[in-house]
């Protein structure tokens, strides 16, 4: 049987989202009945990598959702465990983790247990090592991804929590818009083929990159700077675009890549202006855009209009390709043979954990 690639998985990733769109109120059942029909004070995703950006890439959708009734926070299992936040009786605590064997997520867990609260996962793998460290253990509806540059996964995640915020707040309306950034993702995918053609010498030769987000972009641009970091392994970071020239731009010559994430709202004029002069600078800055003037332009991937809150999930696609295609031509993701020798010092991962991928 063919082994699967990063490439199927994000060719999946849509088709599972809108199918857990239409499953959605048994999706998100064990959760809603966790809260008692009630929106909860707080709900703080516990969650690291990619699932961490896959979060982020929801956050803006579910805050606008909730509002003021529900404050939505994000946190690493690391800080929740050693900087513990106080956790009142009305708050919904979830520790996400696809594999449901990430240790540092299995810690949380437990931590949670040790103060008496109760542990709930959010997991692609209800059967992992994460049984036994929950009370409570949720399926998000991803589905078999045995790629560890997970892709699917992120969409699915992010698309559930959407999901989640718009079925606690009573505005089923809003699915909608999750459907119509799905749509938009899959123009995404669609296209990033030819783009990533028309500039593999750029893409190639990446040695340093900034993925530079606004707002609802800041969760794609978070994922674009660690799925590179992951893939092609070079050297790459997530700034918001004002923050990146307050000092980041301050490296840059023509060697550097600079990816833009504009997300269609009142910010993209000041997005677009700051990718503009980072190109007096270097050829290799490329924006992804609903603005249907720079169509014409090369370095701009247009997409459609779609509300804003949803960009990053609309976005995500063209990241995960670039990782793909620009580390496949560069010969895969390989790591360097000392990494062995880290992960036996300090290991991500349980020991049930089997690595598909086959890089170390």
């Amino acid at each position: 049987m063919r082994k699967m690639t990063m490439l199927d998985y994000v060719g999946e990733a849509t088709a599972v989202a809108r199918a857990n769109i239409a499953r959605r109120d048994d999706l998100v059942a064990p959760l809603i009945e966790l809260c008692g029909g009630s929106v909860p004070r707080r709900l703080l995703l516990v969650a690291s990598g990619s699932s961490l950006n896959a979060c982020r890439c929801a956050e803006p959708f579910m805050a606008s959702c909730l509002g003021d009734a529900c404050r939505v926070e994000l946190m690493t299992p690391f800080a929740f465990t050693y900087y513990t936040p106080s956790v009142g009786p009305d708050d919904l605590v979830l520790v996400v983790t696809q594999s449901g064997l990430s240790t540092n997520a299995l810690e949380a867990l437990d931590c949670m247990r040790s103060q008496g609260l109760r542990a709930v996962c959010l997991t692609g793998n209800v059967d992992s090592d994460a049984r036994d460290h929950a009370d409570i253990v949720v399926d998000y509806g991803v589905g078999e991804e045995l790629v560890g540059y997970v892709t699917k996964g992120v969409t699915t995640l992010a698309t559930f929590l959407m999901l989640l915020a718009a079925r606690l707040s009573g505005k089923d309306e809003r699915i909608a818009d999750i459907d119509v950034a799905l749509d938009a993702a899959d123009a995404v995918r669609e296209a990033t083929r030819s783009f990533f053609e028309c500039h593999e010498k750029a893409f190639t030769s990446m040695r340093v990159c900034y993925c530079c987000g606004a707002g609802p972009t800041m969760g794609v641009a978070a994922e674009g700077a660690l799925k590179l970091g992951e893939t092609v392994h070079i050297p790459a970071a997530s700034y918001e675009v004002e923050e990146y020239i307050h000092g980041p731009n301050l490296q840059l010559t023509p060697a550097y890549t600079v990816l833009f994430f504009d997300p269609g709202d009142t910010a993209s004029e000041r997005v677009q202006r700051i990718w503009r002069a980072t190109r007096e600078v270097t050829d290799s800055a490329f924006i992804l855009t609903p603005e249907q003037g720079l169509a014409d332009d090369d370095r701009a991937l247009v997409l459609p209009h779609i509300a804003p809150d949803t960009a990053s999930l609309a976005q995500l696609p063209f990241i995960q390709l670039l990782s793909f295609f620009a580390s496949s031509a560069l010969g895969g993701t390989k790591q360097h043979p000392l990494m062995r020798r880290f992960k036996a010092v300090a290991s991500a991962k349980t020991e049930h954990f089997v690595n598909y991928d086959e890089d170390d």
